[in-house]
């Protein structure tokens, strides 16, 4: 087990996905981001991750947040 946390951080602005690696990066984290859901899947499949954080909307002008709610499934 890789004793260094991993954590998939998705979100389809790409100033969040930055801002997120700049906070989490000198806590000594490991971070991989993504923009999309299909991209959140992929990173599953490749490896396991100790915490994802997700944006729960992708479509513009969307606020259900049905779209990450799904991934959760």
């Amino acid at each position: 087990m890789d004793p260094v946390p991993h954590i998939l951080v998705a979100d389809d602005q790409p100033d969040v996905l930055e801002a997120c690696r700049l906070l989490l990066k000198p806590e000594g984290f490991r971070i991989e981001g993504t923009t999309s859901p299909a991209g959140i899947l992929a990173a599953l499949e490749r490896r396991e991750f100790d915490l994802a954080l997700i944006d729960l909307n992708y479509t513009r002008d969307t606020t259900s947040g049905t779209e990450g709610l799904d991934l959760l499934t």
